[in-house]
């Protein structure tokens, strides 16, 4: 699969002849992992589905009951790409004052490599790091 490549601020690059240049492989996926991370569920058109719907629980009290819906939908969205190997999953949260903190360590099916994903919410932030 290619998509747009976009920068660390989610802007369009561009190639030095002006045109948009492609991201593929491993780094399309990772970028369509941090896209779908941020994005509420219905906000893309032809797939109901896509988002992980994060900030609905923004506002929530830290509770082992909202720590446990986390892990559930990130688990459950994670798995809708075959290519992360969902056994691998590992999701840590963390309220501080306004700010949950995700992190998500996972291995793709075709690498022993663990990738990690940090999220911060309240200002939707999103890296993505990898890890030997």
């Amino acid at each position: 699969m290619e998509d747009i490549r976009l920068d660390e601020d989610w802007q369009l690059t561009r190639a030095a002849d002006g045109d948009a240049p492609v991201a593929e492989g491993l780094e399309e996926f990772l970028q369509e992992i941090r896209l779908e991370s941020m994005t509420q569920e219905g906000d893309l058109f032809y797939d109901p589905e896509y988002g992980w719907s994060l900030l609905d629980f923004i506002q929530r009290d830290d509770s082992e009951l909202t720590r446990l819906e986390i892990q559930d939908r990130i688990r459950r969205k994670m798995a809708r790409h075959p290519e992360v190997d969902v056994s691998s999953l590992r999701i840590e949260t963390e309220f501080l004052e306004d700010v949950l903190n995700i992190g998500i360590l996972f291995k793709r099916m075709d690498t022993q490599k663990t990738y990690r994903m940090d999220l911060a919410l309240d200002r939707v932030q999103v890296e993505v790091t990898e890890h030997d």
